[in-house]
């Protein structure tokens, strides 16, 4: 595996899909800038060129497969024509196949065809412990593959002069519920001026939702930017660097502890401290006191985020290198070490 010198990547949904941005799109561009790993990045659709694209990497994959290659399957669930394809690709070529999964599609969706590509491809690869605990008993040739972040150089230079304390993610479901149950009252509390920044929202109601929470709030500006380009890495990146503080929150259910811990890894990236509930993934990647905190209740949201604005210069900065050095344990380099030596990690079931 590690003479792996083509990839041919089939991912499903789009290419918008934060699955697809951070674990195939970005890190393929890595493997080629770096070790010259070439490769194919198929995204379902029903463009003609994209149609296009997909049968010339199927009918190379399956009829000329490139010597010393992968095929990876990235979450495709669906019982359609592209997933059946995908099957009969894995069954005629098994070898160095991988069935990448990142979220728990498997407890909201019919698992059958999840199930299927985690027991006939030769390895799998996990975003989580949880998904990995889940799909052991289909393959024992699995690896956790922790989602990476896109290192662009871009790290926080000190706090900023209005406090800014920020979130990214999609803006709903249990992500919107953990929100507005322990942080939104934590921040209402605060009697100092201060920034809220809110990065995902993306339909009127809930911001007008987030301005009516916060309209007696004077000294509290919340900021939530519509029509983010989730496709400009360096926009979202340079988004992030505005925070002081980077809120993660996860609720204590099978979906969101299976999540990989992408928000805490944003944050981390750019140098900016972490505010996090103490669950799965977040739990290996916050250093208590070190590069960020964990917060469980509204009182613990609060009590950091008072810490922090009243934090001088050079402990900030103290906690921001620390942040930004802790990028080691989920770059690209980790990634493509964890992929790529799939083979060579000693699997058990412990």
């Amino acid at each position: 595996m590690k003479d792996v010198k083509y990839i041919y990547w089939f991912a499903f949904y789009n290419i918008g899909s934060p699955s697809v941005r951070y674990r195939a799109k970005y890190p393929l561009a890595f493997f080629k800038e770096k070790l010259g790993i070439q490769s194919v990045l198929v995204v379902p659709s029903y463009q003609p060129k994209k149609i296009l694209q997909f049968l010339t990497a199927y009918f190379s994959a399956l009829l000329f497969r490139k010597k010393n290659s992968l095929i990876v399957i990235q979450r495709v669930h669906s019982n359609f024509i592209y997933s059946t394809l995908l099957k009969f690709l894995v069954k005629m070529r098994p070898k160095d196949t991988i069935y990448d999964l990142d979220d728990a599609d498997y407890l909201y969706l019919p698992p059958k065809n999840i199930y299927w590509f985690a027991k006939n491809c030769q390895y799998i690869s996990a975003g989580s412990r949880e998904i990995r605990k889940h799909l052991l008993p289909f393959n024992e040739k699995i690896v956790i593959t922790t989602s990476p972040t896109q290192d662009l150089g871009l790290v926080k230079k000190g706090k900023s002069k209005s406090f800014n304390i920020g979130w990214i993610g999609g803006f709903g479901g249990d992500h919107k519920q953990s929100l507005i149950s322990l942080v939104f009252p934590a921040i209402k509390s605060l009697n100092f001026n201060c920034v809220f920044t809110i990065l995902g929202v993306t339909n009127r109601s809930d911001l007008d939702f987030i301005k009516n929470y916060f309209s007696e709030n004077d000294h509290i500006e919340t900021v939530v930017p519509m029509g983010i380009d989730w496709n400009n890495e360096s926009e979202i990146q340079n988004r992030i660097l505005e925070f002081d503080i980077g809120i993660a929150t996860l609720l204590d259910n099978k979906i969101q502890l299976s999540k990989s811990g992408i928000k805490v890894k944003q944050y981390l990236n750019n140098g900016i401290p972490v505010l996090a509930t103490n669950l799965p993934e977040n739990d290996w990647l916050v250093k208590d006191g070190i590069n960020g905190y964990f917060c469980n209740s509204e009182n613990d949201f609060l009590k950091r985020i008072i810490e922090f604005y009243e934090m001088d210069n050079k402990l900030y900065e103290c906690f921001s290198i620390a942040a930004r050095n802790s990028i080691s344990e989920f770059d690209h380099t980790k990634y493509l070490s964890d992929l790529l030596g799939i083979k060579r990690l000693d699997i058990t079931k412990n």
